[in-house]
């Protein structure tokens, strides 16, 4: 009788790329940011996480052209 291994569980930890490593990727795809997105950046980089969302959804409030 052969014995299963049991499976391990799934994190529910999500997982956060860097900067520099979502920058690759995107170069990779051929995807770039507009100049307003590369101020937003450099405007925001001393920001906390929260901060910089709020920051973020009130850039794109209202933009309906997707």
């Amino acid at each position: 009788m052969s014995i299963r291994p049991t499976k391990s569980p799934v994190s529910s930890c999500a997982y956060i790329l860097g900067r520099k490593a979502f920058a690759a990727i995107s170069a990779v795809e051929g995807i770039e940011l507009s100049a307003a997105g590369k101020r937003r950046l450099k405007k925001n980089a001393n920001l906390t996480p929260e901060q910089r969302r709020a920051e973020i959804i009130l850039a794109y409030a209202g933009r309906k052209e997707r």
